[in-house]
Parts: structure tokens; C-alpha cells; sequence
């Protein structure tokens, strides 16, 4: 999404060389166009089927950049989209510059521009609401662990001891047991203290401060209230996970045990 001309919000630290201070980048974010302007109106319509830097450019000068932005919408074909694009570029004008912010938020918080695009397929226009409210949302998708999440989730400024950050991580503690180990269960004491070790882990990875760490109270309060969520099985001091436990009864049931 960085081209050519494209602002950006460049982040890191100044520091000094031999050409001069310079600003040493950690991350480069597009910022969204703004269609209020000739320059965001450029922009955007690039992101149609066929139409360049060039055409873009013509439409605006021709139209301005309000109609311009009204026929992209309305009637590509008057702006250079070809007749048999007509419908593809339609559907793609009614999300564009909501598909856009979405993106730029998401590369702002450490997606990749490929997970950017699967998050938005997911959620579409609820995408910045939906990942700034809860961003553990994003590990019921495929391929979005909770590791690769917590480190995102840390860096945008999720602090250590969120509880939606504990109960993913709950989640994801008896799920790696379940598929690396054969376990449906963890005894309580261990579950515990798995889920401050792997927590203690990504923020470290994250680099973000352990200050107001999440204890063993923390821990045994959300496994609590997942249970009452029923997304956890207490019993015996065992902790299941719901999921999984109903798949194994289902097979259970299935074999005549």
C-alpha cells in the first residue's frame, strides 16, 4: 500500500550517523486517503481495476475530485474503468475507502499486508471496532494463534493484564495440550502457572514492562468465569475445555464406550 507520494507515519528513534541525524524506522504506516481532497481522491481510485496514476489524475482534473469520487461509485466507466470491469469495480467502490482505513489500522498495530487482508475478510466493515474492542478475536481465525496475536495485542498497547489477554491465553493453553500433549485436561495449579509462564513469555518477545503481571489469583479468576461462560469444565480440580470436551464425549459416544 506505500507507494509513490503515499504520507505515511514513520516511527523509531533519531539517531546519529555519518550523513547526519536519521531517523531510524520500527515501523512505516500508510495513512488513509482522504477523499475531501484531489491527492486522497488519486489515491483511492487507484485501487480500481485498470485505472493507473494516469487516469487517476486525468478523472480528477476532469471532474474534480468530488465527482470524481461520486463516479467512482456510481459510473466507473466514466473515469476510465472498462465496461466489462463495471461490476467488479462497483463492488469494490461500495467498500474501498472503509476496506482502506481498515487496512491502514490494521498494518498500524503489526499486521502484515496479507494478514491485514484475511482480518477483513473476517469482519469487514466491523474490523477496526471488532479488533481495537477485543484483537484475541482474531485467534478464531485460521492461522491466528494466540502467540502471533498477544505480541500484536502488546505492542498496540494491550496492557499485561487484560483479561480478554488472560482467557485467550486460558483457551489457548488447554487447546496446545489437547493437540501437543493428548490432554482434554490440566490439573488447576498447573494450568495456572502454564498460562503466567507463556504470558511472562510474549511480553517479554513484545518487549512491554511486567509491571502489574497478572498472579495466580488473576489467572483462577477468569478460568472461573469461563466456566460460568460455559467455555470451561470444572471438575476435581480438572480444568477442561468445553470444546473439547463435548467432541470427546461425541466420540465416545460414537465407539459404544
Amino acid at each position: 500500500m506505500i507507494d509513490v507520494g503515499t504520507e505515511v507515519t514513520a516511527t523509531g528513534t533519531m539517531e546519529d550517523s555519518k550523513y547526519g541525524r536519521q531517523l531510524k524506522c520500527e515501523k512505516i504506516v500508510p495513512a488513509a486517503p482522504d477523499v475531501s481532497t484531489d491527492a486522497g481522491v488519486v489515491k483511492i481510485l487507484q485501487r480500481l481495476p485498470g485505472i493507473g496514476p494516469k487516469k487517476a489524475m486525468q478523472a480528477v482534473q476532469k471532474f474534480g475530485h468530488e465527482e470524481a469520487w461520486e463516479l467512482a461509485c456510481t459510473n466507473p466507466e466514466k473515469i476510465g474503468v472498462k465496461t466489462e470491469h463495471r461490476e467488479a469495480s462497483l463492488a469494490i467502490s461500495s467498500t474501498l475507502l472503509e476496506s482502506y482505513e481498515a487496512t491502514v489500522y490494521l498494518l498500524s498495530i503489526g499486521l502484515t499486508d496479507h494478514q491485514a487482508a484475511i482480518i477483513y475478510r473476517e469482519y469487514q466493515e466491523k474490523t477496526i471496532e471488532t479488533v481495537s474492542n477485543n484483537p484475541y478475536w482474531m485467534t478464531e481465525i485460521d492461522g491466528f494463534g494466540f502467540l502471533t496475536v498477544d505480541k500484536i495485542a502488546l505492542k498496540a498497547g494491550m496492557s499485561v493484564n487484560n483479561q480478554a489477554r488472560i482467557a485467550a491465553c486460558i483457551l489457548y493453553t488447554l487447546d496446545d495440550a489437547s493437540s501437543n500433549g493428548g490432554n482434554i485436561w490440566l490439573n488447576g495449579w498447573t494450568l495456572v502457572d502454564i498460562v503466567k509462564e507463556t504470558l511472562t513469555g510474549t511480553a517479554i518477545k513484545a518487549e512491554v514492562s511486567m509491571i502489574d503481571a497478572p498472579g495466580d489469583d488473576d489467572v483462577r479468576k477468569i478460568v472461573h468465569y469461563l466456566s460460568a461462560e460455559n467455555k470451561l469444565f470444572i471438575s476435581k480440580g480438572r480444568v477442561f475445555s468445553n470444546q473439547l470436551l463435548q467432541a470427546e464425549k461425541k466420540i465416545l459416544e460414537f465407539v459404544g464406550v
